[in-house]
């Protein structure tokens, strides 16, 4: 994880369960709220070897990502990258934007169309 300009890139290794959401808003919390503060924000999460997860751990991204919106730190725009290879996209994708309904979100197979994407909706053109 780190921040680049006006996007943040994350790395994810699934599979997932509650333990490591409860991991991901320790961590990530404090660079959505610094990066929030300087104005609009995308993400990025780059998917490795699998996105799929527990229910429980649905349930606690859910949880999350709707504190992140409540403590209006939530990104303008949020991509995930899921390559071909990662396993589970069929099977959760309905999860993880059901998590971030109400929120901008797309899923690309590669970087720099997510890129883009964010770049389109940071100037209000996605």
């Amino acid at each position: 994880m780190h921040p680049h300009g006006r996007v943040v890139y994350f790395e994810a290794t699934g599979p997932f369960n509650a333990e490591a959401v409860a991991v991901m808003r320790t961590a990530y919390t404090p660079i959505m709220a610094s990066m929030a503060a300087d104005g609009p924000f995308g993400h990025i999460s780059t998917f490795h070897e699998s996105m799929l997860a527990t229910p429980e751990a649905f349930t606690t991204f859910a949880a999350l990502i709707a504190d992140w919106k409540a403590m209006g730190i939530l990104p303008t725009a949020s991509a995930y990258v899921v390559g071909p290879d990662v396993e589970g996209k069929t099977i959760v994708e309905a999860h993880y934007r059901r998590a971030w309904e109400g929120a901008l979100l797309e899923i690309f197979e590669q970087r720099d169309e997510a890129e883009a994407w964010i770049a389109r909706a940071l100037a209000g053109t996605p």
